[in-house]
Protein backbone atom coordinates (compact mmCIF):
# COMPACT_ATOMS: atom_id res chain seq x y z
CA UNK A 1 0.00 0.00 0.00
CA UNK A 2 2.39 2.72 1.07
CA UNK A 3 5.21 0.75 -0.56
CA UNK A 4 5.36 0.08 -4.26
CA UNK A 5 5.51 -3.69 -3.74
CA UNK A 6 2.15 -3.96 -2.00
CA UNK A 7 0.08 -6.92 -3.08
CA UNK A 8 -3.39 -6.21 -4.43
CA UNK A 9 -6.31 -6.88 -2.12
CA UNK A 10 -8.28 -10.08 -2.67
CA UNK A 11 -11.41 -8.53 -1.15
CA UNK A 12 -14.09 -7.93 -3.82
CA UNK A 13 -14.63 -4.24 -4.50
CA UNK A 14 -11.61 -3.14 -2.48
CA UNK A 15 -8.19 -2.45 -3.93
CA UNK A 16 -4.83 -2.13 -2.29
CA UNK A 17 -3.27 1.32 -2.45
CA UNK A 18 -0.33 1.15 -4.86
CA UNK A 19 1.89 4.20 -4.46
CA UNK A 20 5.45 5.05 -5.48
CA UNK A 21 8.01 4.97 -2.68
CA UNK A 22 7.83 8.03 -0.42
CA UNK A 23 6.20 10.49 -2.86
CA UNK A 24 6.09 14.09 -1.63
CA UNK A 25 2.52 15.31 -1.35
CA UNK A 26 3.08 18.84 -0.09
CA UNK A 27 5.78 21.22 1.02
CA UNK A 28 5.07 23.80 3.70
CA UNK A 29 6.67 25.90 6.39
CA UNK A 30 6.29 25.09 10.08
CA UNK A 31 7.29 26.95 13.22
CA UNK A 32 9.41 25.16 15.80
CA UNK A 33 8.37 25.67 19.41
CA UNK A 34 11.96 25.14 20.52
CA UNK A 35 13.58 28.02 18.60
CA UNK A 36 10.59 29.97 17.22
CA UNK A 37 12.02 29.72 13.71
CA UNK A 38 10.40 28.68 10.45
CA UNK A 39 11.47 25.35 8.94
CA UNK A 40 10.70 23.63 5.66
CA UNK A 41 8.47 20.59 6.05
CA UNK A 42 7.64 17.92 3.48
CA UNK A 43 4.58 15.67 3.73
CA UNK A 44 5.22 12.21 2.30
CA UNK A 45 3.79 8.74 1.95
CA UNK A 46 5.83 6.44 4.18
CA UNK A 47 6.94 2.86 3.56
CA UNK A 48 7.94 -0.13 5.67
CA UNK A 49 11.48 1.24 6.10
CA UNK A 50 9.97 4.08 8.17
CA UNK A 51 8.49 1.80 10.85
CA UNK A 52 11.09 2.61 13.54
CA UNK A 53 10.75 6.36 12.94
CA UNK A 54 6.95 6.06 13.26
CA UNK A 55 7.28 4.22 16.57
CA UNK A 56 9.76 6.82 17.84
CA UNK A 57 7.32 9.65 17.05
CA UNK A 58 4.52 7.78 18.82
CA UNK A 59 6.74 7.17 21.87
CA UNK A 60 7.77 10.82 22.08
CA UNK A 61 4.17 11.97 21.72
CA UNK A 62 2.91 9.60 24.42
CA UNK A 63 5.63 10.72 26.85
CA UNK A 64 4.25 14.28 26.73
CA UNK A 65 0.55 13.41 27.13
CA UNK A 66 -0.61 14.24 30.65
CA UNK A 67 -3.84 12.20 30.45
CA UNK A 68 -2.99 8.66 29.31
CA UNK A 69 -6.67 7.95 28.56
CA UNK A 70 -6.59 10.33 25.58
CA UNK A 71 -4.26 8.26 23.39
CA UNK A 72 -4.18 4.48 23.09
CA UNK A 73 -0.90 3.55 21.35
CA UNK A 74 -0.89 1.25 18.33
CA UNK A 75 1.43 -1.74 18.25
CA UNK A 76 4.31 -2.28 15.87
CA UNK A 77 2.25 -4.99 14.16
CA UNK A 78 -0.62 -2.59 13.39
CA UNK A 79 1.75 -0.01 11.91
CA UNK A 80 3.48 -2.69 9.86
CA UNK A 81 0.06 -3.75 8.57
CA UNK A 82 -0.72 -0.17 7.50
CA UNK A 83 2.68 0.09 5.82
CA UNK A 84 2.18 -3.09 3.81
CA UNK A 85 -1.12 -4.42 2.44
CA UNK A 86 -3.66 -2.98 4.84
CA UNK A 87 -3.47 0.80 4.75
CA UNK A 88 -1.08 3.71 4.40
CA UNK A 89 0.76 6.18 6.60
CA UNK A 90 1.44 9.82 5.79
CA UNK A 91 4.43 11.47 7.45
CA UNK A 92 5.89 14.95 7.98
CA UNK A 93 9.65 15.45 7.68
CA UNK A 94 11.69 18.43 8.87
CA UNK A 95 15.40 18.27 7.97
CA UNK A 96 14.93 14.59 7.06
CA UNK A 97 13.56 13.87 10.54
CA UNK A 98 10.07 12.40 10.90
CA UNK A 99 8.15 14.75 13.20
CA UNK A 100 4.58 13.51 12.68
CA UNK A 101 2.43 10.88 11.02
CA UNK A 102 -1.18 9.93 10.28
CA UNK A 103 -2.20 6.32 9.60
CA UNK A 104 -5.11 4.70 7.78
CA UNK A 105 -5.80 1.02 8.44
CA UNK A 106 -8.12 -1.40 6.66
CA UNK A 107 -9.37 -3.83 9.34
CA UNK A 108 -10.99 -6.21 6.82
CA UNK A 109 -12.70 -9.08 8.69
CA UNK A 110 -10.90 -8.49 11.98
CA UNK A 111 -13.01 -8.12 15.15
CA UNK A 112 -11.63 -4.57 15.63
CA UNK A 113 -13.63 -3.39 12.61
CA UNK A 114 -15.61 -0.36 13.83
CA UNK A 115 -18.39 -1.12 11.37
CA UNK A 116 -19.51 -3.76 13.87
CA UNK A 117 -20.05 -1.02 16.47
CA UNK A 118 -22.74 0.63 14.36
CA UNK A 119 -24.47 -2.58 13.31
CA UNK A 120 -22.73 -3.53 10.05
CA UNK A 121 -23.00 -7.26 9.40
CA UNK A 122 -22.64 -7.69 5.64
CA UNK A 123 -19.07 -8.94 4.93
CA UNK A 124 -18.95 -6.99 1.67
CA UNK A 125 -19.63 -3.75 3.59
CA UNK A 126 -17.22 -4.58 6.39
CA UNK A 127 -14.53 -5.19 3.77
CA UNK A 128 -14.95 -1.58 2.60
CA UNK A 129 -14.23 -0.04 6.02
CA UNK A 130 -11.18 2.11 6.67
CA UNK A 131 -10.04 3.33 10.08
CA UNK A 132 -8.54 6.79 10.38
CA UNK A 133 -6.11 5.61 13.02
CA UNK A 134 -3.31 7.25 14.96
CA UNK A 135 -2.05 10.78 14.39
CA UNK A 136 1.02 12.02 16.23
CA UNK A 137 3.08 15.21 16.02
CA UNK A 138 6.03 15.68 18.35
CA UNK A 139 5.56 18.61 20.79
CA UNK A 140 8.16 20.79 19.04
CA UNK A 141 5.94 21.09 15.95
CA UNK A 142 2.41 21.03 17.33
CA UNK A 143 0.24 24.03 16.49
CA UNK A 144 1.06 23.93 12.76
CA UNK A 145 -2.17 22.13 11.74
CA UNK A 146 -0.08 19.20 10.50
CA UNK A 147 -2.63 16.66 11.70
CA UNK A 148 -5.33 18.18 9.49
CA UNK A 149 -2.97 18.39 6.50
CA UNK A 150 -1.97 14.74 6.84
CA UNK A 151 -5.58 13.62 7.34
CA UNK A 152 -6.65 15.35 4.13
CA UNK A 153 -3.88 13.70 2.12
CA UNK A 154 -4.48 10.25 3.61
CA UNK A 155 -8.19 10.32 2.81
CA UNK A 156 -7.66 11.69 -0.69
CA UNK A 157 -5.06 9.05 -1.58
CA UNK A 158 -7.17 6.13 -0.40
CA UNK A 159 -10.29 7.60 -2.01
CA UNK A 160 -8.55 8.02 -5.39
CA UNK A 161 -7.79 4.31 -5.45
CA UNK A 162 -11.35 3.31 -4.40
CA UNK A 163 -9.78 1.54 -1.44
CA UNK A 164 -12.70 2.02 0.91
CA UNK A 165 -16.21 3.40 1.23
CA UNK A 166 -16.82 3.75 4.96
CA UNK A 167 -14.46 5.83 7.08
CA UNK A 168 -14.32 5.42 10.87
CA UNK A 169 -12.27 6.82 13.70
CA UNK A 170 -12.32 6.81 17.50
CA UNK A 171 -11.56 9.92 19.58
CA UNK A 172 -11.34 10.48 23.33
CA UNK A 173 -14.05 12.90 24.54
CA UNK A 174 -11.57 15.46 25.87
CA UNK A 175 -9.25 15.34 22.85
CA UNK A 176 -10.70 18.45 21.23
CA UNK A 177 -7.91 18.89 18.67
CA UNK A 178 -8.48 15.39 17.32
CA UNK A 179 -12.24 15.97 17.28
CA UNK A 180 -11.76 19.10 15.18
CA UNK A 181 -9.55 17.09 12.83
CA UNK A 182 -12.44 14.65 12.25
CA UNK A 183 -15.10 17.34 11.89
CA UNK A 184 -12.88 19.11 9.34
CA UNK A 185 -12.90 15.85 7.36
CA UNK A 186 -16.75 15.95 7.38
CA UNK A 187 -17.00 13.02 9.77
CA UNK A 188 -19.86 12.70 12.26
CA UNK A 189 -20.17 11.20 15.75
CA UNK A 190 -22.51 8.21 15.76
CA UNK A 191 -21.68 6.59 19.10
CA UNK A 192 -20.06 7.27 22.44
CA UNK A 193 -19.06 3.93 23.94
CA UNK A 194 -16.41 2.32 26.11
CA UNK A 195 -13.59 0.91 24.02
CA UNK A 196 -9.88 0.48 24.73
CA UNK A 197 -9.32 -0.62 28.33
CA UNK A 198 -12.79 0.64 29.25
CA UNK A 199 -12.21 4.26 28.15
CA UNK A 200 -15.03 6.20 26.49
CA UNK A 201 -14.53 6.97 22.83
CA UNK A 202 -16.56 8.80 20.19
CA UNK A 203 -17.03 6.72 17.06
CA UNK A 204 -16.79 9.03 14.04
CA UNK A 205 -18.16 7.92 10.67
CA UNK A 206 -18.63 9.03 7.08
CA UNK A 207 -19.73 7.34 3.87
CA UNK A 208 -17.19 8.79 1.46
CA UNK A 209 -19.05 7.59 -1.65
CA UNK A 210 -22.38 9.04 -0.52
CA UNK A 211 -21.56 11.58 2.20
CA UNK A 212 -24.09 12.22 4.96
CA UNK A 213 -25.19 15.84 4.79
CA UNK A 214 -26.13 17.90 7.83
CA UNK A 215 -27.76 21.32 7.88
CA UNK A 216 -25.67 23.68 9.97
CA UNK A 217 -27.56 26.73 8.70
CA UNK A 218 -30.41 26.17 11.17
CA UNK A 219 -29.02 26.62 14.70
CA UNK A 220 -32.36 25.70 16.28
CA UNK A 221 -31.94 22.13 15.00
CA UNK A 222 -28.68 21.62 16.91
CA UNK A 223 -28.60 20.38 20.51
CA UNK A 224 -25.44 21.25 22.42
CA UNK A 225 -23.97 19.24 25.28
CA UNK A 226 -20.88 19.98 27.32
CA UNK A 227 -17.97 17.89 26.12
CA UNK A 228 -17.31 16.47 29.58
CA UNK A 229 -20.96 15.51 30.13
CA UNK A 230 -20.67 11.90 29.02
CA UNK A 231 -24.07 10.74 30.29
CA UNK A 232 -26.04 13.40 28.39
CA UNK A 233 -24.25 12.61 25.14
CA UNK A 234 -24.63 8.85 25.53
CA UNK A 235 -28.37 9.30 26.13
CA UNK A 236 -28.73 11.58 23.11
CA UNK A 237 -27.15 9.00 20.83
CA UNK A 238 -28.88 5.97 22.33
CA UNK A 239 -32.40 7.40 22.35
CA UNK A 240 -32.19 8.96 18.89
CA UNK A 241 -30.82 6.46 16.39
CA UNK A 242 -30.53 9.14 13.71
CA UNK A 243 -28.77 11.66 15.97
CA UNK A 244 -25.18 12.55 15.11
CA UNK A 245 -22.53 14.87 16.50
CA UNK A 246 -21.65 17.42 13.83
CA UNK A 247 -19.56 20.23 15.35
CA UNK A 248 -17.88 21.62 18.43
CA UNK A 249 -17.88 25.12 19.84
CA UNK A 250 -16.50 26.93 22.85
CA UNK A 251 -19.07 28.52 25.17
CA UNK A 252 -17.03 30.73 27.50
CA UNK A 253 -14.62 28.24 29.10
CA UNK A 254 -16.59 25.13 28.18
CA UNK A 255 -16.17 23.10 25.00
CA UNK A 256 -19.50 21.85 23.67
CA UNK A 257 -20.47 19.26 21.09
CA UNK A 258 -23.41 19.93 18.76
CA UNK A 259 -25.83 17.15 17.78
CA UNK A 260 -28.47 17.10 15.06
CA UNK A 261 -30.73 14.56 13.33
CA UNK A 262 -29.68 13.00 10.05
CA UNK A 263 -32.24 11.86 7.50
CA UNK A 264 -30.56 9.03 5.63
CA UNK A 265 -29.38 5.45 5.83
CA UNK A 266 -25.80 5.00 7.03
CA UNK A 267 -24.79 2.01 4.89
Amino acid sequence: MANSNAAPSNIPGVKAVALPSNPTLEGCEVISRSDGKSHQCSINVLNINDIDAVLNVQDETVRHIKDSSIYYPDTREVFESSLSNDGLIIGCHVNSRLVGFRSIWFPRARPENLGLDIGMQDPSQLSQVAHLERACVIPEFTGNRLQMRMTRHAINLARQDNSFRYLFSTVAPMNYASMQDKFSADMLILKLVKKYEDYYRYIFFQNVMKPIQVNLENPSSIIFANGDDIDTQVNLLQKNKLMAGCLQQRNKDVMQVGYTKIECTLF
